[in-house]
């Protein structure tokens, strides 16, 4: 259970981080896009309401401290609920998204920028995570709660390494999140057949591919400091659980692309921003970036 309120801190950090860290040497165009969204009232709206169902888990609370599943379940259903669909509803952020590469392609590509790259997956990554919390075991019971840690990982110590300090804002340590794969609920490639060929990894992993299918992460999988060790999970997935394990309706289309490495580079702003538009209010979309 305690690996839960592990995933539970992350969010409530990142909810809590209200303003980008916008670097100096970056084009005026993406600059001014930042500051915009820094700005941005309808994403200040969506993280109140993020912080209001995560807050019992901000570093240093009661929560972290004495963790239970109780108060782990509870953030999970406020987490889940109509509120948070109406505070941050499904076509909030496909527009941003697209927004985002466009002023800051270089930044996110040929001239890439460690600060613009995180902020931008921070933003892309958030709605389909939101999607795999909100995913349910056959029992009825949260994924998260069922959910393994990484061999010889400890859940107090993953929790106090999530997060780094710069500038007065506390900002996602991306490269403990990515490692320990916790946006996939802390899934690991090496895992037993026994733990992860269940329903939950199912759906935690077409939580991402079904999003995918439909807004492409712009930049390429590859280059992206948070999901790029998503292909090489899928693949294992597949290879110890069966090749249609993780079909579904609806998402196999997604699924093929990225074991086909289809989504392993740029993609035009015109293909990203069609698909947007053309699924918007499909994807369920939530904000607990670094902004």
């Amino acid at each position: 259970m305690h690996k839960s309120f592990a995933v539970l801190t992350f969010l409530t950090t990142v909810a809590l981080a209200q303003n980008t860290l916008i670097p100096e040497n970056i084009s005026n165009g993406c600059k001014s896009f930042l500051n915009d969204l820094n700005n941005d009232k309808t994403i200040a709206a969506c993280t109140s309401a993020l912080v209001g169902a995560t807050s019992a888990f901000a570093p240093g609370s009661d929560a972290t401290k004495n963790p239970s599943t109780t108060k782990v379940t509870s953030a999970l259903t406020s987490l889940c609920s109509a509120n948070i669909d109406t505070a941050c509803p499904d076509s909030l952020f496909g527009a941003k998204i697209t927004a985002f590469y466009s002023a800051c392609s270089a930044e996110l590509t040929s001239n890439p920028n460690a600060d613009v790259l995180r902020d931008y997956d921070s933003l892309y990554a958030i709605p389909p995570l939101r999607t795999a919390l909100c995913s349910k075991a056959d029992d009825g019971s949260f994924c998260t709660v069922q959910s393994k840690l990484p061999a010889n990982t400890n859940a107090d110590d993953l929790q106090k390494v999530l997060t780094i300090s710069t500038s007065n804002l506390l900002l996602p340590n991306t490269t403990t999140i990515r490692d320990s794969n916790l946006l996939f609920l802390f899934a690991q490639s090496t895992a037993a057949s026994s733990d992860l060929c269940v329903p939950c990894t199912r759906k935690i992993m077409n939580a991402y591919t079904s999003y995918e299918g439909k807004i492409p992460y712009g930049p390429g999988l590859v280059k992206s400091t948070l999901l790029s060790e998503q292909s090489g999970l899928y693949s294992a997935i597949s290879n110890t659980c069966g090749s249609s394990f993780l079909n579904e309706a609806g998402v196999v289309k997604a699924a093929g692309g990225l074991a086909g490495g289809n989504f392993s580079g740029a993609l035009p702003i015109s293909a990203v921003s069609s698909l947007v538009f053309a699924s918007a209010g499909a994807a369920l979309v939530l904000v607990l970036s670094a902004l």
